[in-house]
């Protein structure tokens, strides 16, 4: 079938290619994802390292990070973990890249514990 999800026209007749301008489906490699402006707020060790690692000075219950059943669609953490606020681009266990920012942070909001 001809299909309808296209571009209709994808060039001339001469010259008898498709030019890389034109858009066409597909994924084209495997994208990196660059998280910024980040606020961590915790960062724990792996479940075989350091079991507890969810106990924090207020809540001295010795826990993992992992709730009972596992998270939903992931599983128990076993590795390492980072938790920050807000919520973050792409599939689950997929790798993204944390770096600093470029400017300096100046705001309250940013510059809040």
């Amino acid at each position: 079938h001809r299909g309808l999800r296209k571009v209709a026209c994808i060039g001339s007749w001469h010259p008898a290619r498709v030019r890389f301008q034109v858009p066409r489906n597909g994924q084209m490699g495997y994208h990196h994802r660059t998280e910024i402006n980040k606020k961590i707020y915790r960062i724990g060790g792996s479940l075989s390292d350091d079991p507890t690692s969810a106990t924090t000075e207020n809540d001295i219950t010795e826990k993992a990070i992992t709730p009972i059943g596992g998270f939903p669609h992931y599983g128990i953490v076993t590795n390492e973990w980072v938790m920050i606020k807000g919520g973050v681009v792409g599939a689950k266990k997929r790798v993204i890249t944390i770096r600093k920012t470029l400017l300096a942070q100046t705001s309250r909001k940013a510059t809040e514990d």
